[in-house]
């Protein structure tokens, strides 16, 4: 790797870093966000219980719901930190979006999804770390190859177009 690339490189990863110290994990105001818009699904499925929909109807929608929050937070976040996130996620669920409903149906009821479709992770210390984000971005070295997404991330990081 060139000694550009490296700094490039750097650069990127603590610019991340300083903004995770500077907001926290859990207290981020993206991740508050995203609990916030988790939480209110509670109200969704209180409508659609309303509306007469099938218990598993209403958890299949809960499910797909909270998928596509998090899909969409995920990309809000700062882009190394976002392929951490994929990363640590598909290396739990095997997806990087989470588990999809016929893998939770296996162990869950309907009833069981619906609840969990409104419940945010209480506790991301033990998914998501610093020293987590550190290891997995030393791993990462391809990613700021000559022509690789690592300058794109550094560019993006640094608000340059």
């Amino acid at each position: 790797m060139s000694e550009k690339l490296e700094q490039n490189r750097c650069a990127a990863l603590q610019r991340e870093l300083d903004l995770i110290a500077a907001q926290g994990l859990s207290t981020n105001p993206l991740r508050m966000e995203y609990e916030s818009k988790v939480r209110a699904l509670t109200g969704l499925a209180d409508r659609l219980q309303q509306l007469g929909l099938a218990e598993e109807e209403i958890a299949r929608r809960l499910h797909a719901e909270r998928r596509e929050l998090g899909r969409v937070f995920k990309e809000a976040a700062p882009p190394l930190f976002r392929r951490y996130i994929y990363a640590a996620t598909a290396a739990k669920y095997g997806d990087p979006l989470g588990p999809d409903f016929d893998t939770l149906r296996r162990s869950k009821s309907c009833a069981e999804i619906i609840a969990s479709a409104s419940r945010p992770i209480e506790d991301l210390s033990n998914r998501l770390t610093v020293e987590g984000f550190l290891r997995w971005a030393e791993a990462q070295n391809s990613l700021f190859e000559e022509g690789t997404a690592g300058e794109e991330d550094a560019r993006q990081t640094e608000g340059k177009p």
